[in-house]
């Protein structure tokens, strides 16, 4: 039986987990993140709270995935090439623990709070809002790049 090169399988699944969420960034940067400030701010919390629990799960899922896939690529990648030959990797893990860190930090109590029924005023609203959407781009921007640099590290692999 002919056995298999575990780490092409890896770096595949990473891209694609890796790719899943630096989308989600590119989609609010793109547009979607410029349009949720022309809606009123209530009809943006209205948004968040449908749309929270239908993705929250999933989400998980893909960064806790994409999280160790990333780590067991780190640990398998061939060192022996110098820096260059796997740097991109860890650049690319430790942006997405960046990524995780925000979400933690404070991604999650804005997403609670909008959840809650705490906000009850146009000024919350707007607070929520405004502070949302700034870290759903800071986050962003992190993914888009861990993405590229895992995208350069495969297409400019040094051999």
């Amino acid at each position: 039986m002919k056995s298999i090169d575990i780490v092409p399988v890896i770096s595949i699944v990473g891209v694609l987990l890796y790719f899943v969420i630096a989308a989600q960034g590119a989609f609010y940067h793109f547009g979607f993140g410029k349009a949720l400030y022309n809606i009123p701010s209530e009809n943006f919390i209205e948004l968040r709270k449908a749309v929270d629990p239908v993705v929250r799960g999933k989400f998980k899922v893909v960064y806790l995935s994409a999280l160790a896939v990333m780590f067991i690529w780190f640990l398998l990648v061939d060192k022996s090439g110098g820096f260059w030959s796997y740097g991109p990797v860890p650049i690319a893990f430790l942006l997405l623990v960046v990524d995780l860190f925000l979400i933690v930090k404070f991604s999650e109590p804005i997403n609670e709070l909008i959840n809650s029924n705490l906000l009850n005023t146009n000024a919350s609203f707007e607070e929520a809002r405004t502070e949302w959407l700034k870290f759903i781009l800071i986050r962003g921007y992190l993914s888009i790049s861990g993405f590229v640099v895992l995208l350069l590290h495969l297409v400019l692999k040094v051999r």
